[in-house]
């Protein structure tokens, strides 16, 4: 049985905790990517991601790729409403809300990825899973990234906040390894693209410096 996620305010704790541990997150020594080239990612604040937030979280991956990685203004989820019966959204919506905002981008080219940030619980409208940590549109060049499950423990006791930024550092990777890189999935569980990720204990065993290594490709 999923343990029901907590209450806003434990959320809004959560976020404010991750914060610095984000902006301290440990960089990984990756080539710098061309001065030359437009922004590379673009990171997506809505519903409760603060626009600091995104900030300092594109600072972060900026040092761990060596990409020029950007965040947006805060953008307004529109009506997006939960799945019937649930807490859950669909994350087919948070994926189209990187359309329209990304033409006004004036220095996002046609390359450019974008991540969307939300606190709520996804899922896909099929609801094949339980949950979705994230979810990818290659063609609209957008991913969503749902940071709701990722602050506490299987049993719904909050993480350690260090626990917490290791954990969306690595979602993050993965997104940008996959999506751009062309990294594909395996089912080895210490891998950072390990697959299926069925709980956040899967993300703990995953070891992001080794993962990167093993492929010595930059990003």
């Amino acid at each position: 049985m999923d343990t029901e996620l907590p209450r806003m305010n434990r959320r809004s704790a959560f976020l404010l905790a991750l914060l610095p541990c984000i902006a301290r997150a440990q960089s990984l020594p990756m080539p710098s990517a061309s001065p030359i080239d437009s922004v590379a990612l673009y990171v997506l604040p809505t519903d409760g991601i603060s626009e600091n937030g995104a900030g300092a979280i594109a600072r972060a991956l900026t040092k761990d790729t060596g990409l020029w990685v950007k965040s947006s203004m805060w953008i307004p989820p529109g009506s997006i409403a939960p799945l019937a019966g649930t807490n859950q959204y669909p994350a087919e919506d948070y994926l189209a809300l990187g359309g329209p905002i990304s033409r006004q981008l004036q220095d996002a080219n046609a390359r450019t990825y974008f991540i969307v940030l939300t606190d709520k619980d996804i899922n896909s409208r099929t609801q094949n899973f339980r949950f979705q940590f994230s979810m990818h549109s290659p063609m609209a060049r957008t991913s969503v990234l749902s940071i709701a499950r990722l602050g506490y423990m299987k049993d719904g006791t909050p993480a350690p906040p260090d626990v917490v930024a290791a954990r969306v550092q690595k979602m993050l990777m993965r997104i940008v390894g996959e999506m751009r890189q062309g990294w594909t999935r395996t089912a080895e569980p210490a891998d950072l693209m390990f697959a299926p990720i069925m709980s956040v204990e899967d993300i703990d065993r995953m070891n992001l410096a080794q993962s990167v290594q093993k492929r010595k490709q930059p990003f």
